[in-house]
């Protein structure tokens, strides 16, 4: 479940940003939770959100802004150390 309202924006990020975080909800629809699909796509899309220049940190405010929970921002902890160790943290 998507959970930005529709035709909500995103506050303070650039179009680009606004896209992956777009796409980072649609994939938050379980919470992150680890599968194949998760598995195949969130190092890649938080690759590319390092690289336009949007940082864990600011993507994990995002999600809480529209209602992520703690244990759901955990998740993105985890996706990122699988990123940048190739291990899915704790």
């Amino acid at each position: 479940m998507v959970r930005k309202e529709p035709g909500a924006s995103w506050e303070g990020f650039t179009e680009e940003e606004s896209k992956l975080l777009d796409f980072l909800d649609h994939l938050g629809n379980n919470g992150w939770a680890r599968n194949s699909q998760t598995e195949a796509v969130m190092p890649a899309i938080l690759r590319d959100c390092e690289r336009a220049g949007l940082n864990l940190p600011r993507i994990k405010e995002a999600m809480a802004s529209i209602g992520y929970g703690r244990h759901d921002l955990h998740q993105l902890d985890r996706w990122e150390s699988k990123r940048t160790t190739g291990k899915f943290g704790r």
